[in-house]
């Protein structure tokens, strides 16, 4: 959610890590952004099909579609805890909740 956050903000570039910044395009880097939100929209129909991010990789594509706000879909998973083994919740370990995308 933070890349769509800092895509909205028109400060992907924040995504990047500062070691590695200076050695690509800029423009390249956003290409990839834009192209990678893009893959993780909601609706199956709204994400290219991988023939085309190869292609939308390997050409300078003048106009590639705004991506949309992406889908992401948290599922609920049974939680053992010693004081009670019938609770349920979402998944989590060390602090980190896990949650699956569905895919195409």
């Amino acid at each position: 959610m933070q890349a769509w956050s800092l895509w909205n903000e028109e400060k992907s570039l924040q995504l990047v890590d500062e070691s590695i910044i200076q050695s690509f395009p800029m423009n390249e880097v956003l290409k990839c952004i834009k192209i990678s939100l893009l893959c993780v929209q909601e609706h199956p129909e709204d994400r290219p099909l991988m023939s085309s991010v190869i292609q939308m990789l390997g050409s300078d594509i003048a106009f590639l579609p705004q991506p949309k706000q992406p889908g992401f879909i948290a599922r609920i998973f049974p939680v053992q805890t010693n004081s009670s083994p019938s609770k349920q919740g979402l998944c989590t370990v060390n602090d980190i909740t896990v949650s699956i995308l569905e895919g195409r």
